[in-house]
């Protein structure tokens, strides 16, 4: 996965946990994978492919990026409101 699309794919998850308002952190480990870190305790595992681990145990495969988001809903808010996310670029301007 490219650098430029790596930043972006992170940027969507942090947008994601806050638009649920959930306390987490998202970080890249050496592996490429991304690293999940709700406050509540949980860590997800994101691994280059849409996998999705939580204490080394797969818990969701995706296609893309939506059902992805929709795992994490599942796992780190699951009182959210259920809506659409808007995923574009917006100008910094």
């Amino acid at each position: 996965m490219s650098s430029h699309r790596t930043a972006r794919v992170g940027r969507v998850l942090s947008g994601a946990l806050r638009l649920w308002e959930v306390s987490a952190s998202v970080e890249q480990d050496p592996e490429g994978a991304f690293l999940v870190h709700a406050a509540s305790g949980t860590t997800l595992r994101i691994v280059p492919g849409w996998l999705v681990f939580r204490d080394g145990h797969l818990l969701a495969s995706h296609a893309g990026l939506a059902g992805l988001l929709r795992t994490l809903r599942q796992e780190l808010a699951p009182d959210a409101p259920r809506g659409r996310l808007i995923i574009g670029s917006q100008s910094l301007a």
